[in-house]
């Protein structure tokens, strides 16, 4: 497919490829395409950017710079105080001030045991790169030097260092080690080093170290064919780059659901949202602001979330099937588990069985008439008035005629009191899936109307409870529910800290400046984890 054919713009012969995308071949196609290609850009759209930076990787990485030439920040005691002059010079927002302090300095501690192995190093090249103005291979990171010949190039992750590398890790270690080993300059290096810091504990692994034949030969051999074959415009499958591509609003991959947020006009910045997204930000909108950030969070799920995690699991494992569940599907824990040991053990089959067993009755797939569309697969949604991309993961789609049945499964301990009332009060998923499906969702798959069900699942019993979207007065509460629910997220440009019980439980409390304004304990136990038992859909 052609940039014409896309009413894209721009020269497409010209090529910037980072070691990032090498190691990002198996996202989007079209999204990479169009990345690698500077020059190119749509006619139809342009992704606005708010006004603070957020990218708090690029703070960090630019502070570390900064330090190199500053003789303050090389005194371990003076290290803090530079770094909270910088942030408060650079004005960076507070709530990523914190981590920003921890990161540096990790950074830096790293830095400078890495001196005490290999000797003093010099800041070479920021983000070198390689080839002809047409043809550029790149990384981002720095590049440094020492005296007697070694080149050591870095790559900060946010949490902890790889010391397993993935195979997506080593097709970014190959191209870097070969970006480090061509940088032109007058001196000739005689080895290559390829160095992960981790920004929040200093945590460091040794990817590569050899010299600039071996960097060359391993790209060669391994990365070099898949930087050749980045990209086709003609395929798109949309994923969690559509929130940071520069086609993302003339994608014709994106549903069009206009109308769907029920914001007049474009707010704070281009984005993508889901449901959980705004559940969290209703509760706090720091909160909101460092998970987007993508710091470092709290991995440990409550009871509930293992439990919706290993339920969601095996149920997608089951549904992939395109065919309904049976009682035989589920054995009794304590001997052959069947169908789940491809995706669980033993112990975690005996904590999902008794919910699952209840699922039997109630899975749609066994009904005749019933066709499978998908499960546990993400919708997106593109809203042009807002210009936001609405995400959300349903746990199962079919179709029952010309109706688009989206389902959600959730665990608890015993059914809603107030019914379907209290199921739709409690989940924001319900009105947002509901709102996705009739502003063009259930149109897209051939579908004149749609149904939202949640199925609540104890280990007692079941129940599936459903809206229509021909119900009357629905789709008017829906609307003017998902527009509150939006409202202060899309145009907020400060996202205040909002203290309160949930901060015992915040998963990105260790980065909130406001972290000791809430510390009774008494009180914090009163107050729950929230009830959705599954992460968010990215």
């Amino acid at each position: 497919m052609t940039i014409d054919a896309l009413d894209l713009f721009g020269d497409p012969s010209i090529l910037k490829v980072s070691a990032t995308d090498i190691a990002s071949a198996d996202s989007c196609p079209r999204h990479l395409a169009v990345k690698i290609r500077p020059d190119v850009k749509s006619r139809r759209w342009r992704r606005s950017f708010g006004s603070e930076k957020t990218f708090v990787l690029g703070i960090v990485t630019d502070l570390v710079r900064a330090s190199h030439s500053s003789e303050w920040a090389h005194d371990p005691q003076h290290l803090a105080g530079w770094i909270a002059q910088e942030l408060e010079r650079r004005r960076v927002h507070r709530l990523l001030r914190p981590y920003a302090t921890a990161a540096v300095t990790n950074i830096l501690e790293a830095h400078w045991d890495i001196e005490d192995e290999i000797g003093p190093l010099q800041l070479f090249q920021t983000d070198p790169t390689i080839g002809t103005v047409e043809r550029t291979l790149t990384v981002w990171g720095p590049l440094y030097r020492t005296e007697d010949g070694v080149r050591e190039v870095r790559r900060y992750r946010l949490g902890t260092a790889h010391v397993e590398p993935t195979h997506d890790d080593l097709l970014w270690t190959h191209t870097a080690a070969q970006v480090a080993a061509g940088y032109p300059s007058r001196d000739i290096p005689v080895r290559i080093r390829v160095v992960e810091i981790g920004a929040a504990d200093g945590s460091i692994a040794v990817l590569f170290d050899g010299t600039p034949a071996d960097a060359g030969a391993e790209f060669s051999a391994e990365a070099k064919h898949v930087a050749g074959s980045l990209g086709d415009l003609g395929t798109a499958v949309p994923g969690s780059e559509c929130a940071s591509c520069k086609v993302a609003g003339a994608c014709d991959a994106l549903i069009p659901v206009p109308e769907m947020l029920g914001q007049p006009s474009k707010g704070y910045a281009s984005r993508s949202v889901s449901p959980s997204d705004l559940d969290r930000y209703q509760r706090c909108p720091a909160q909101w602001f460092l998970a987007d950030a993508r710091v470092p969070r709290d991995a440990e799920y409550s009871g509930a979330q293992t439990r919706g995690l290993l339920v969601h699991t095996w149920l997608e494992t089951a549904h992939a099937r395109g065919t309904g569940c049976s009682i035989d599907d589920l054995p009794e824990p304590g001997g052959d588990i069947g169908l789940a040991a491809t995706v669980m053990d033993a112990d975690d089959y005996a904590i999902a069985h008794p919910y699952l067993r209840h699922h039997v009755p109630s899975c749609p797939l066994a009904t005749d008439g019933v066709a499978y569309v998908a499960s546990e697969t993400a919708l997106h949604g593109f809203d042009h008035d807002a210009e936001v991309i609405a995400v959300t993961k349903p746990d199962l789609v079919f179709r029952v005629g010309d109706r688009l049945v989206a389902r959600e499964v959730k665990t608890t301990s015993s059914l809603p009191a107030g019914g379907a009332e209290d199921v739709y009060a409690d989940n924001l998923q319900v009105p947002f899936l509901l709102a996705m499906l009739g502003a063009g969702v259930a149109e897209a798959h051939g579908c004149t109307t749609a149904t939202v069900e949640v199925e609540m699942l104890t280990p007692e019993t079941s129940e599936v409870y459903a809206w229509d979207l021909e119900e009357p007065e629905l789709a008017e509460a829906v609307r003017a529910d998902v527009a509150a629910a939006a409202r202060d997220w899309h145009v907020d440009a400060e996202w205040h800290t909002r203290p309160g019980p949930h901060c015992a439980w915040c998963p990105v409390r260790q980065w909130c400046p406001d972290r000791q304004v809430h510390e009774n304990q008494d009180l914090a136990a009163a107050q729950s984890p929230p009830v959705d038992d599954e992460p968010a859909p990215f």
